[in-house]
């Protein structure tokens, strides 16, 4: 669900309400509203300023405190979902029962989980609905979609006209990453692959020397790369090909053809005072990245996922001898089955203040 213009029209008046109610102290209220209420906006018209008038509601965005403001507000949202869960009609998602988790918001971006009956719906709209009147957001009917997982058509139809919103489908594009229920599927990273062939289309033009194509190589596609292998582990035919385009971009292309390599890729991978350029080999490297997931769940971090992971799939069971059961989804499995891939002790050894260092842990495969 997508909140609509979120930081423009929050009330005053409730945002104010809020912070008393969190018991903030009412001289600190009082800096706080100073600043959206300071807020006047300027017409400009053939060049000229015409006309000024002072605003009635909303955030500034860009403003730093902005964003701290507005979790209250989310906050606010999660309590009312919180206390709706009371209501004997309401029955949460089986996989989220144990955590009695709810919903989860990424700045305006909101995840409300329930199971797909039709009281429970009402209950989540009425929560919502309350939340909306109050704080004077809404939610954006265009971009807000609704996903079934189990239900019948006829109680399928009747929660599509609780909610009114419409039904969405997969492939699902969040953040630039498709997701999807079932397995991930090579056709899914073609869309990485495509924005990497684009950025070398446009170089191609360039004259650039070998320290340039390095540097781009190393802050951009590696960049690029990195994002989708920090979230998945790649399929190994994907990271070559991205290893490829790489290496012809790094050596100069003639006639279709690549020149000719000085040394061999793995040489180029290496740190510079092994002789390498610095790049991150992809295999390592993304292992290397989901060795912090692996790190977060065997030593229980405090983190919301980690809880639901545990509770979920381990179940206080060592993650380290732990078999898997029917109904494991496809994502834990993949991150589960790296361990095979790693030494326990070395996993430990790249923490450092109660943080994991991803290169810290690259450089004990080299």
């Amino acid at each position: 669900m997508d909140l609509s213009k979120a930081y423009d029209t929050i009330e005053w008046d409730f945002l104010e309400d809020l912070l008393k109610a969190l018991c903030f102290p009412s001289k600190f209220i009082n800096w706080i509203m100073v600043c959206p209420r300071g807020t006047s906006y300027y017409l400009m018209m053939n060049g000229r300023i015409r006309c000024r008038f002072k605003g009635k509601k909303g955030l500034r965005q860009g403003d730093p405190i902005s964003p701290l403001l507005f979790f209250f507000i989310t906050d606010y949202l999660t309590r009312l979902l919180q206390h709706a869960t009371q209501d004997t009609k309401f029955k949460f998602y089986p996989m989220c029962k144990s955590l009695k988790l709810v919903n989860l918001c990424f700045v305006d971006d909101l995840v409300i989980l329930c199971k797909g009956s039709i009281d429970s719906a009402r209950v989540v709209q009425k929560a919502f609905q309350e939340f909306c009147d109050t704080t004077g957001l809404s939610a954006n009917k265009h971009k807000s979609h609704i996903y079934f997982r189990g239900v019948d058509e006829a109680t399928n139809h009747c929660i599509l006209a609780v909610v009114n919103i419409a039904e969405g489908s997969f492939l699902l594009k969040y953040l630039g990453i498709p997701l999807r229920p079932t397995k991930w599927k090579a056709s899914d990273c073609g869309l990485n692959l495509k924005k990497i062939q684009l950025r070398l289309h446009t170089w191609a033009s360039m004259h650039l020397s070998f320290a340039g194509r390095a540097q781009l190589i190393q802050s951009i596609l590696i960049g690029i790369r990195s994002y989708w292998m920090s979230i998945f582990l790649l399929p190994q035919k994907f990271i070559s090909k991205i290893d490829k385009l790489c290496q012809m971009f790094l050596w100069g292309v003639k006639e279709n053809r690549c020149k000719v390599h000085l040394t061999y890729w793995e040489q180029v991978c290496l740190p510079k005072e092994y002789g390498g350029i610095g790049f991150r080999e992809g295999n390592k490297w993304n292992k290397a990245l989901l060795a912090k997931y692996v790190w977060a769940v065997f030593t229980k971090q405090d983190c919301l996922w980690v809880k639901w992971v545990n509770n979920v799939y381990l179940r206080d069971q060592d993650f380290w001898s732990y078999s898997f059961k029917q109904g494991v989804r496809w994502y834990f499995k993949k991150l589960a089955r790296l361990y095979t891939y790693f030494v326990k002790e070395k996993v430990l050894e790249a923490s450092r203040s109660r943080r994991f260092k991803v290169r810290i842990f690259y450089n004990s495969f080299l």
